[in-house]
């Protein structure tokens, strides 16, 4: 990527006057995997492929994209749970890439993460109060009884009793193991949490109760979220801004309103053709869109142009996209995409999608 595509990258993820409260700058991150010579010798495969976005103060940001596209990975990254392989990661103005062992845990407090799945993240020999106390321990933060204080006080902003605060995780049903795992992360009153697909493990009855939850707590606590889902409604109905993610690469990002109505790359277009639409009598409907063509791609083959021009209804054989990988570049205020020909596929829904 030249240094103008860098620079249009970094300029289309900060176009906003606020400082970001996060930012990844051209992150990459490399695996060293068994794969050469009959798996007896290590290549790299790179999972992310200079990233650049920005997370404002304050609000929703959506990470979207199908399983295997570096969501997950792009998450611990920015939270330095992973080492970059290229680029660096601020918060709050800090690179995290020039911090030890203790400045980095100091700025934890500051920066939670709650799982996919509420159950393997939950000790089950703990109990819930223990297992929301435990952070609080980590940091030393108050005395025993201010701790336990602190930890009953967060279980009921949750919903949950000091009753129930008794039982292990076994005891719960899972959208109750989701509500410890928020509380833990958010006992510490941290500025930021990413949510890596919080709601995807529970039943579909529990996950709005879940979302409005997370947007209630927002509201108090003042918080700043990455949302990592690959359920589009579900980014569409809490999202304020979005970015497609494909392959380890952007694809776009723009705010939600105009993604939805208006998305520029094919890949966009294709996520959202996939989303049922709402009709009158309980009933929905599929955008009639051209789809893409075969299964999702492999990082280890990454074609040297747009990394979706093999699948994409638009681009597919045109010679500038599979020789060129397309810029992110501005189409409109805050809205970046990273497409040769975009807009030429249009997608049309008649309501957003909803959430059960």
């Amino acid at each position: 990527m030249s240094e103008a595509e860098i620079s249009g990258a970094r300029a289309g993820a900060t176009e906003t006057v606020a400082a970001p409260i996060l930012e990844a700058q051209s992150i990459s991150k490399t695996f060293q995997v068994r794969g050469g010579e009959r798996f007896g010798r290590k290549i790299g495969v790179t999972v992310l492929d200079d990233i650049s976005l920005a997370v404002q103060r304050g609000e929703s940001f959506g990470l979207v994209g199908e399983s295997g596209c570096g969501k997950s990975t792009l998450a611990r990254c920015l939270l330095r749970l992973l080492d970059l392989s290229a680029g660096r990661v601020l918060f709050d103005g800090v690179d995290l890439n020039t911090l030890d062992r203790d400045e980095l845990r100091a700025l934890r407090r500051r920066m939670q993460f709650v799982f996919q799945d509420p159950f393997a993240s939950l000790d089950p020999r703990m109990s819930a109060a223990a297992i929301v106390e435990e952070p609080l321990l980590i940091h030393e933060i108050g005395d025993s009884s201010e701790r336990r204080d602190a930890a009953a006080a967060m279980l009921a902003d949750v919903g949950l009793t000091a009753e129930q605060g008794k039982r292990r995780p076994h005891a719960f049903s899972g959208g109750q193991r989701q509500r410890i795992g928020i509380a833990r992360a958010f006992v510490l009153r941290p500025e930021v949490v990413i949510l890596d697909e919080p709601i995807s493990a529970l039943d579909v009855s529990v996950q709005a109760q879940v979302l409005n939850l997370l947007g209630s707590l927002q509201e108090q606590l003042g918080l700043t979220y990455v949302f990592i889902s690959h359920d589009l409604a579900v980014a569409e109905y809490f999202c304020d801004r979005v970015a497609v993610l494909y392959l380890g690469q952007v694809m776009e990002i723009a705010p939600r309103a105009e993604l939805f109505s208006r998305p520029l790359h094919p890949y966009s277009v294709s996520l959202l053709s996939a989303v049922p639409v709402p009709l009158a009598g309980g009933r929905a409907r599929r955008a009639n869109r051209p789809q893409p063509i075969g299964e999702v791609g492999s990082v280890v083959e990454r074609p040297p142009g747009c990394p979706f021009e093999p699948r994409c209804p638009v681009g597919r054989g045109r010679e500038v996209c599979r020789g060129e990988r397309p810029p992110l570049q501005r189409h409109a205020e805050g809205h970046w995409a990273a497409c040769h020909f975009p807009g030429e596929m249009a997608v049309h829904r008649s309501g957003p999608a909803s959430v059960a």
